[in-house]
């Protein structure tokens, strides 16, 4: 059992031996290769990001723990290329950054080590990053928009979606706002709709995309600028909104003062501790008996006319208002052209205002100013005023109108063959013209016959449903005169003997609606009424105004009891006579 074991005992002694001597010749070897000097390697960078940018590169990371870290390097194109950025060490950590210029558009492998004075260095780090150049530019479009709504100084952008994967982040909009400087807004790519509050007018403005190729990209990429001309949304009628009483209210004091909704004002004219324009539900400027002064306050909306003859309306409620030749209440009611009223002292000498009247209770509380404009205009309308000194003054109104005077030869679409609105096969509907549902007898369609050429035609009977209290008329706003109003008639069966079964006129009334059928001939608002007759085929009625009206005209009847009737026209005519 001992010779045994002093065998085993001589064996891992020789096993030691060559082990010990075989580490020896390779320590030799590393002392040959090292000229007999340790190797002493300074720390690695660490956390080490590429961030991309356009033909160029931002390489960052951290150090800790070494002092003698002096400068570090970056490799790039298999170590053909390389920069040395020198180091300032801290007592804690430090951020190492470079950015690596005039790159050419590629992927790129890195390698980053840090060195010492003495020349030692850190076991390399690899990383890989892009750097971004003309392929990716000549990929980049502008954002598509969808469509521009322009009301006053309000423009209104609707965008299309885009690719995100493109790295685009949003828009960029350069544009000359109302007051004549220039802006500049961003619309993210999350946004779709866009509104620019002070957009001037008639301008152009210019817009460019922004893109990001990666996050945390160094570099935005930009399209080139594109242009456009936003054209005004004309404003139809009634062109006002919120013109009437009770007013609704967008700011109450809670107890009387308010400010109108859909209305321009300026800080002036909220006089009541930042309220006014309203008292109660009625539109009021008002100052004194313990308010404050307004000193050039202005309330208006604007709205863009085409060309054409307006009148302006407004319905005084109360005033006191004296007009006299001082700021004591120095008021008027304005129309100009552009997004703002002119100031008070300047309206009887603006080349902008196309009408104004001098606020005075003496000349009533129906007011109405004419103008003309000869092309699309962005107009301002409303009320301005200076009332100075503590004088008490109100100016309670009821309503704003605005109306296009209606020019010869007044009346549209009214000869036939009639255009029509709706067309059902022999019955149709004539374009422009406002009827009831009375008047479309013929399952959803009436006024007009195809049979006969498409002329005009109320008729009922011979299998036709009756007309009850049906209208087919236009609405007109004219300037005083004498008119005539002539109807040529191809052919009717109408007696005009029977409250019930043939009652038809044709009528001229004040307002926007013909009255009922049973009350023509009696109604305050008729101007003119012709009975319909199979005895007379070229009624004519004449009316006069006494001042700018708005009229109804046109043709009412009532069919009822089964009574075959049709009244067929082939012509209506208006004219001024006088």
């Amino acid at each position: 059992m001992k010779l045994k074991k002093r065998s085993y005992l001589t064996l891992i002694l020789f096993s030691l031996f060559i082990y010990a001597c075989s580490d020896m010749d390779e320590m030799d070897e590393y002392k040959r290769y090292t000229n007999g000097r340790e190797i002493s390697y300074t720390e690695k960078m660490d956390s080490v990001n590429v961030f991309a940018g356009r033909n160029r590169a931002q390489l960052q990371g951290i150090v800790n723990a070494d002092p003698k870290i002096t400068n570090f390097r970056v490799y790039w194109n298999s170590k053909n290329d390389s920069v040395t950025v020198p180091v300032e060490r801290s007592q804690g950590i430090d951020t190492l950054s470079v950015i690596i210029d005039n790159l050419p558009e590629n992927i790129y492998n890195f390698e980053v080590r840090t060195f010492d004075d003495e020349g030692n260095q850190s076991i390399p780090v690899y990383i890989t990053g892009n750097v971004y150049g003309e392929r990716y530019q000549e990929s980049l479009g502008n954002r598509r928009y969808i469509s521009h709504s322009l009301i006053g100084s309000n423009l209104t952008i609707d965008y299309a979606s885009m690719d995100l994967s493109s790295g685009v982040i949003g828009t960029e909009i350069a544009y000359e706002n109302d007051e004549g400087g220039q802006s500049e807004f961003f619309v993210p790519i999350d946004s779709t709709n866009v509104i620019l509050d002070d957009f001037l007018g008639g301008s152009t403005y210019s817009y460019r995309t922004l893109f990001v190729p990666e996050e945390n990209a160094i570099d935005t990429f930009y399209t080139a600028y594109d242009e456009f001309t936003p054209q005004f949304q004309i404003t139809d009628p009634p062109y006002f909104t919120n013109a009437s009483f009770p007013f609704e209210r967008i700011a109450y004091d809670g107890a009387r003062w308010g400010t109108p909704a859909g209305w321009i004002h300026n800080a002036a004219a909220l006089n009541h501790n930042g309220f006014g324009a309203m008292d109660g539900d009625i539109f009021d400027l008002e100052s004194g008996w313990g308010q404050a002064d307004i000193i050039n306050g202005k309330v208006y909306q604007t709205m863009v006319l085409e060309p054409g003859r307006y009148v302006y309306t407004i319905d005084i409620s109360e005033i006191n208002y004296e007009g006299a030749d001082n700021n004591l209440d120095k008021g008027y009611f304005t129309v100009a052209e552009g997004s703002t009223l002119p100031d008070v002292d300047d309206v009887e000498t603006s080349d902008d205002v196309f009408a104004y009247e001098r606020i005075n209770r003496a000349n009533g509380l129906l007011r109405t100013l004419t103008f003309t404009i000869t092309e699309i205009t962005q107009v301002s309308i409303g009320i301005q005023t200076t009332n100075d000194q503590g004088a008490g003054r109100f100016i309670k109104i009821n309503e704003f109108s605005l109306n296009r005077i209606t020019e010869a030869p007044y009346l549209r679409n009214a000869s036939f063959p009639f255009d029509l609105a709706a067309d059902g096969g022999r019955w149709g509907t004539p374009e422009y013209w406002i009827h009831n549902d009375a008047a479309l007898s013929h399952n959803g369609y009436g006024a007009a016959d195809g049979n006969v050429d498409d002329r005009f035609d109320l008729e009922s009977g011979w299998g036709e449903p009756n007309i009850v209290n049906g209208k087919v008329y236009q609405v007109l706003y004219l300037e005083p005169g004498t008119y005539r109003y002539s109807i040529d008639i191809f052919a009717t069966n109408y007696q005009g003997d029977d409250a019930e079964s043939d009652n038809g006129y044709f009528t001229v009334a004040l307002g926007d609606t013909l009255p009922d059928v049973d009350v023509v001939e009696t109604a305050e608002e008729v101007l003119a009424w012709e009975q319909i007759h199979r005895d007379n085929l070229a009624p004519v009625l004449e009316f006069t105004l006494t001042q700018t009206s708005e009229i109804a005209i046109g043709a009412q009847t009532t069919n009822a009891e089964g009574v075959g009737r049709f009244m067929q026209v082939s012509e209506f005519t208006l004219e001024k006579i006088d």
